[in-house]
């Protein structure tokens, strides 16, 4: 006759799975690469005042444009990545106060993310001009052509464009006091080098 503790004894045991402790590859790649995508042309924008006006800006800007777009397909790919592949948890000790900034940052940044490059794009449009891809293909028309406009975009695309880059620079200035300051590893957790 068999009893509790010999059942138990005799299930094999239960296996779970691993808690993560670091972002996957896949991940690691896509934030990296967004985010210095994201600086070389926030710089592009910034210093074509120095190439005269003619081919070689319109070039410039195209780059800048193709650069955007780039940027919102990788930022769509890596949310349907983040709903495959969860990230890893905080670290258990960290406050309530602080998950809800770290959620209001990254809610903000996938925004800033997604509605600069639309801006551009719109606001590249609406002054009559298409937008290509490096000059592969042109991007589907979404607003037909309006000057003013145009005009509303640009000061937007601009402003959302300043907003992206001091959200960044708050998103590593944070990263850093969670590593160096209240030492909990976050900041490892996203480094493409260290255990995984």
């Amino acid at each position: 006759m068999s009893n509790a503790y010999s059942d138990a004894a005799a299930r094999p045991p239960v296996k779970t799975r691993p808690v993560k402790t670091r972002y996957d590859g896949v991940m690691l790649f896509l934030h990296w690469n967004v985010a210095l995508l994201i600086l070389v042309a926030f710089a592009i924008a910034q210093g074509r005042g120095l190439v005269p006006r003619g081919p070689e800006r319109t070039a410039l800007m195209d780059v800048h444009r193709s650069l955007g777009v780039l940027v919102l397909a990788l930022v769509a790919l890596r949310m349907v990545w983040r709903a495959v592949s969860p990230p890893p948890p905080m670290p258990a000790d960290t406050t309530p106060l602080l998950l809800l900034a770290a959620k209001a940052g990254h809610l903000a940044l996938y925004a800033l993310m997604i509605a600069v490059p639309l801006a551009g794009v719109t606001m590249t449009q609406a002054h009559g001009h298409p937008v290509t891809f490096f000059g592969l293909f042109t991007l589907p028309t979404l607003v037909g052509e309006n000057h003013a406009f145009g005009d509303t975009l640009e000061k937007l695309h601009e402003l959302l464009g300043t907003a992206i880059i001091v959200l960044a620079g708050l998103h590593a200035a944070a990263a850093l006091v969670h590593q160096y300051v209240l030492k909990d590893g976050t900041l490892s957790r996203m480094l493409p080098w260290g255990n995984r």
